[in-house]
């Protein structure tokens, strides 16, 4: 079987890409009623609109400031702007990815290109994921409990990828906590799972050998136990990240109160996002592109009027999606040449 080149790969993924969106909107905008749009123009908050594009911000600023602080833990010398520029470049191939796959390993590539080892550059990126992931799958988990009847009442159709959801999330977080508090049982229990893996002749050409395996759980292991010896980097970066996932949940409310709706409380808002986000991570579209629109649809169908809904899910996509990828993208486009200029300055040195 012929493997398709790297340009193959990206016109592929983008067109795929492309291809989600179009059909996103096609089928959002079979809800929308365009007789509506001079009503609305009347009704709509302007301030509440401005104020989500704010939270959009806040978000990407604390998301540059955990990784400063991660970074500066590990590696004494920041180049400058580096939480930004590796924090633009993550959300940029968050969105781009399936399964954000591509996010890491290109922010671990541009450490390296700003000579930072490439066993810190892992450590750097390993405890910023930890860190998040914890504090996501925590935050999530309490808002959850407390809404578990409105789920199983409401919305039995989303409680089974809510449910997927937090299993893939606490599987992780455990796995990783795993690795720090017992390495060596870890790499048994991999070695075991990848000799039947073998046996069995399924993935074998994805699996690992046994050395590199190894060599990763070590890594994992060492970058999280130095992380963690860094009390005050710790301490910051859970503030933060707990502060940033607030602010993050707190995007439907301004969405809400930009219809001037008042009827619902914030608290609600925000339980319900935290919903839609869990719903939605298992899907492994890049950017959860027509998961997270249909999933809107299904979660906030008695929270907005009926005619309101469409419009309220191009505004939360237009927060959480077309704004953040336009801008990030310009970023990255910025930071690859930076890193360019870089490697052209090493050559010839």
């Amino acid at each position: 079987m012929r493997k398709f080149t790297k340009k193959e790969k990206v016109f592929i993924q983008y067109g795929f890409l492309i291809l989600l969106i179009s059909l996103t909107t096609y089928l959002v905008s079979t809800t929308l009623d365009l007789n509506l749009i001079p009503k609305l123009i009347n009704i709509v908050n302007t301030k509440y609109i401005l104020l989500g594009f704010i939270l959009m911000i806040i978000y990407v600023g604390l998301e540059s400031l955990v990784i400063r602080i991660i970074v500066k833990s590990i590696h004494k010398n920041c180049v400058k702007f580096i939480g930004f520029k590796l924090a633009t470049m993550g959300m940029y191939y968050n969105l781009v990815t399936p399964f954000a796959s591509g996010s890491q390993p290109m922010q671990i590539y541009a450490l390296t290109k700003y000579d930072i080892k490439i066993s810190k550059s892992i450590a750097i990126i390993t405890n910023k994921t930890l860190v998040f992931q914890s504090i996501v799958t925590i935050y999530c988990g309490v808002l959850l409990l407390g809404n578990v009847a409105l789920l199983k009442a409401e919305m039995p159709s989303v409680m089974m990828l809510v449910t997927i959801g937090m299993i893939m999330n606490v599987s992780m977080l455990l796995g990783g906590l795993l690795i720090v508090l017992s390495p060596k049982n870890v790499k048994r229990m991999l070695a075991i799972l990848v000799k039947v893996l073998k046996k069995i002749n399924l993935f074998t050409s994805l699996i690992p050998n046994e050395s590199d395996l190894n060599k990763y759980i070590d890594e994992y292991n060492y970058s999280i136990t130095i992380f963690i010896k860094n009390k005050k980097a710790l301490i910051s970066s859970v503030i933060f990240t707990t502060i940033q996932l607030t602010v993050f949940f707190s995007l439907v409310y301004c969405v809400y109160k930009a219809f001037n709706l008042n009827q619902v409380s914030y608290i609600k808002l925000l339980s319900l996002q935290v919903i839609l986000y869990m719903s939605i991570s298992p899907i492994p579209t890049p950017g959860n592109v027509g998961a997270s629109e249909l999933a809107f649809l299904t979660i906030f169908r008695g929270i907005f009027p009926r005619e309101l809904i469409g419009f309220s899910v191009f505004l939360y996509s237009g927060y959480v999606y077309y704004f953040v990828i336009i801008i990030t993208g310009i970023l990255t486009i910025y930071t690859h040449y930076s890193l360019s200029k870089i490697e052209k300055v090493k050559v010839k040195l």
